[in-house]
């Protein structure tokens, strides 16, 4: 009778409510954010009839809730490039530089002479 034994996935990072650590981590530091946003801006101003510090922390951390998950579908050092390249902070051309190369092949090396003649079948001595 064959056994059956369960399979444990190693390569798969350990997830939270369908949030990695990293992902949990980011999405607290945006209700901090958040919460920061609803005490600075003051209470009296409105959009509409809403309270314009309840509406700007509600949209911020609905704005970074679909960035968090983001970092699933690419890591997190492809979205940076990406940024930077778009916003035109990192270079895109390179412009190589001449170097000092060695000089091939070396002059310092002397090879010892060889006859050639004694590796000849016909050579008679």
């Amino acid at each position: 009778m064959s056994r059956v034994h369960k399979v444990i996935v190693l390569n798969k990072p350990f997830k939270l409510w369908d949030f990695t650590i990293r992902q949990l981590l980011l999405l607290v530091v945006a209700v901090a954010i958040s919460v920061t946003l609803l005490s600075r801006v003051p209470q009296g101003w409105k959009i509409g009839n809403l309270p314009a510090n309840i509406l700007l922390a509600i949209l911020f951390f609905c704005f970074c809730l679909p960035l968090v998950k983001f970092t699933d579908l690419k890591p997190m050092g492809w979205w940076k490039n990406i940024i930077l390249y778009k916003c035109k902070l990192a270079p895109t051309e390179f412009i190589p530089r001449p170097e000092e190369a060695a000089i091939y092949p070396d002059p310092t090396i002397v090879e010892p002479k060889k006859r050639s003649e004694e590796y000849f079948i016909g050579s008679g001595s």
